[in-house]
């Protein structure tokens, strides 16, 4: 039996959640999912090489900008990203950059609700449900995240009727791991195929320019291994 779009959608969040959960690095899980991509938004382009700090170990190069969102001394999220030279581009892609602080800002508070993360979400969107469907599935296994987690191979699409843009980029977890909040117990877990995820994010231009992009929808390919292995 096919489920209906928006049950299908949550399954897949599910499933990427349950990646995650389950040792962020482990080599079980699905292999892929689709949530609700936005097809006319589907025109990326490959924005430049990052060149800066180059030659630093990749968990030390610095990100491509600075944020606000402030998150515990043990969580290091690395943008190894370069802003593109159009602004509207740069502009969406701070905003899905602020996208996964926000996600896992929601993370370490438990609150799939967290106020920070609904300022960086259309509501009632797929990139919604994907971060509260996730900050869940940790609140359930009373577990939040310590480690590094490295974004880089990023892809900022043209801007599409003049307010959505794809932006997609790789994501290496082998460095972050699933700790118990009750003990402190850390899962460490090996490097492998899950370790990679290519994450792909539709962003919603605001009808304020002081206010961010936020994401719309989200779509995610696990065990990217091709795509975003160095």
């Amino acid at each position: 039996m096919q489920l209906p779009r928006r049950a299908a959608s949550l399954a897949a969040v599910a499933a990427a959640s349950a990646v995650l959960l389950a040792g962020c690095g482990n080599d079980d899980g699905p292999s892929g999912g689709k949530i609700e991509g936005a097809d006319s938004a589907k025109k990326t382009s490959a924005a430049p090489t990052p060149t800066k700090g180059e030659d630093a170990p990749k968990e030390e190069r610095p990100d491509f900008r600075t944020s606000d969102i402030t998150l515990p001394e043990d969580i290091k999220l690395v943008f190894d990203w370069k802003q593109p030279d159009d602004p509207e581009k740069a502009a969406a892609l701070d905003g899905a950059a602020d996208y996964m602080r926000a996600l896992m800002h929601g993370t370490v508070k438990q609150d799939p609700k967290d106020p920070l993360l609904a300022e960086h979400v259309v509501p009632l969107q797929t990139a919604e449900e994907y971060a509260a469907a996730l900050i869940k599935a940790h609140v359930d296994g009373g577990a939040t995240v310590t480690g590094t987690d490295r974004y880089y191979r990023e892809s900022v699409g043209d801007v599409v009727d003049g307010k959505l843009a794809e932006v997609s980029f790789c994501v290496d977890q082998s460095k972050l791991y699933s700790k118990k909040i009750k003990s402190g117990k850390i899962k460490y877990t090996e490097k492998s195929a899950s370790s990679y995820m290519r994450y792909t994010v539709v962003m919603q231009k605001p009808e304020k320019e002081t206010m961010p992009w936020k994401a719309r929808t989200f779509e995610f390919e696990a065990k990217a291994v091709q795509k975003c292995k160095d």
